[in-house]
């Protein structure tokens, strides 16, 4: 994919930093991304009109305020329209990324996506995170509008290895127990809610 032809936005180079990333090809490969979403969404709904309008502020930046959380293989529960998995998988090419999705049709859109973004780090599953064993356990779970926390981390739970970290973002701080066997490590304001690192205890 050719680089685009305008500068990525501050924000983005903000997150971006200290990655070994071409931001500009990173920035077509974001730009290409909203705009197939746009596209299947005005047929399948993947995501409301509203945000649709603001996929870059609401959905992909939020997402990539994951990143200083991230290390390792990465696992997107319940990825629906590609958030957070998408835009991270972007951002690190070099990184194993699993998107998770119980809907086929979601699933079958997210496949789209990999294939005509050259996403040859994503792999997508279409199953119920319930049910998901993966062969490897991953380093990192990020769980996003998937479940209430307690529940979402019962799904996030049995995908991490040992020293694993599962990552949750919500509107409101996460209170540490409503992980049941699991320790908060840390907690912080990011994007436009709050990022929870929960490990197992």
């Amino acid at each position: 994919m050719p680089p685009s032809a305008k500068p990525p936005d501050g924000a983005l180079v903000r997150l971006l930093e200290g990655l070994d990333v071409d931001e500009r090809q990173v920035a077509a490969k974001l730009d290409a991304f909203e705009a197939i979403l746009r596209r299947w969404s005005a047929r399948y709904n993947l995501v409301s009109r509203r945000d649709a309008k603001r996929l870059r502020t609401r959905h992909v930046l939020d997402s990539l305020a994951l990143l200083p959380w991230w290390s390792g293989t990465l696992a997107d529960v319940g990825s629906g329209a590609g958030f957070p998995g998408v835009p991270l998988a972007v951002a690190r090419p070099a990184a194993r990324v699993v998107l998770v999705e119980r809907s086929e049709r979601k699933g079958l859109f997210l496949r789209h996506v990999a294939m005509e973004l050259r996403l040859s780090n994503v792999e997508v599953v279409i199953a119920d995170a319930s049910r998901y064993r993966p062969a490897t356990l991953f380093d990192t779970v990020a769980v996003r509008a998937v479940a209430q926390p307690p529940i979402a981390w019962r799904l996030a739970r049995p995908l991490l290895g040992a020293a694993g970290s599962a990552i949750f973002q919500s509107h409101e701080p996460l209170a540490p127990t409503v992980f049941e066997n699991g320790t908060v490590r840390a907690s912080k304001r990011a994007g436009v809610g709050w990022i929870t690192v929960v490990g197992a205890a």
